[in-house]
C-alpha cells in the first residue's frame, strides 16, 4: 500500500523544524494515522538501523505461534485458514492494518484472493498480543488513538470478534461486534469459534514463560 513520509517534531527537538519520518518506519495506519515501529526514534537519531526494530521480539513469536497452532488443532481447516505473524489487512486507504493472528472463512478468502498483496477480505477473528506502534507524539494515548480505533474498524470491515491479549499487565480485551466489551480474567478460556476455546494463562505455563 501506498504510504507517504510523515514531520514530526519530538519532544527533544521542540523549537526545532519538523522532522520526516520515512514511511519504511510505518507499521500500521488507523483512521489515516500513521504509528510507527517502536524504537523508530532510534531510528531517526541513528543510534539504531531500521531492521534493528522491525522484527518481533521473542515473546511476541512464540505466542503468535502457540496460539496459531492451538487454533490449528481445533478447528476445521477446510473451513476456515489461520495466519500467525504480521498479516497485512487492507481494509481501505485510511486504514492499512497488521495482524498477529487471523482467522478467514475460506468461503471469503479463495485461494485466487491470496497474492503478494495485503488481504483485503475481512478476518472472521482476529487476535491480538500487546501493542507494538509507537505514536509520532510520545504523549498521544494509544488506547483511544490505537487499541479502541483498530478494533473498531475491524468491526466495520466486517470481522466479527477482536481477542487482544496485554503480557505486562494481564489484561483480556473480548470484544464482539455484536455484542458489549468485555474484560475476562487472565486464566479464563476464551471462546474463539463455537467449540474452539484458548487460555493463554494456561498456554503460557505450559511452556514455562515468565511474564
Amino acid at each position: 500500500m501506498h504510504k507517504e513520509d510523515v514531520f514530526v517534531t519530538t519532544p527533544e527537538d521542540a523549537g526545532k523544524a519538523p522532522q520526516s519520518i520515512p514511511a519504511t518506519l510505518v507499521r500500521e495506519t488507523v483512521e489515516g494515522l500513521p504509528f510507527y515501529y517502536p524504537g523508530f526514534r532510534e531510528v531517526l537519531n541513528n543510534s539504531k538501523k531500521l531492521e534493528d526494530i522491525m522484527a518481533d521480539s521473542g515473546l511476541q513469536t512464540l505466542l503468535k505461534n502457540m496460539i496459531g497452532d492451538l487454533l490449528k488443532a481445533q478447528i476445521d481447516r477446510r473451513q476456515y485458514y489461520v495466519f500467525a505473524g504480521e498479516t497485512g489487512s487492507h481494509l481501505n486507504p485510511r486504514n492499512n492494518l497488521g495482524l498477529d493472528v487471523a482467522i478467514y472463512d475460506r468461503q471469503l478468502l479463495l485461494p485466487s484472493m491470496i497474492t503478494n498483496k495485503y488481504i483485503d477480505v475481512p478476518p472472521k477473528v482476529t487476535l491480538e498480543i500487546d501493542v507494538q506502534v509507537e505514536m509520532p507524539d510520545a504523549d498521544g494515548n494509544l488506547f483511544e488513538q490505537y487499541i479502541v480505533p483498530k478494533i473498531q474498524q475491524l468491526f466495520a470491515f466486517g470481522t466479527e470478534r477482536v481477542i487482544w491479549f496485554f503480557t505486562k499487565s494481564k489484561t483480556i480485551i473480548h470484544a464482539t461486534a455484536a455484542e458489549t466489551w468485555e474484560f475476562p480474567k487472565w486464566d479464563s478460556d476464551i471462546d474463539v469459534l463455537p467449540g474452539v476455546t484458548l487460555n493463554i494463562a494456561r498456554l503460557i505455563e505450559e511452556e514455562e514463560i515468565k511474564l
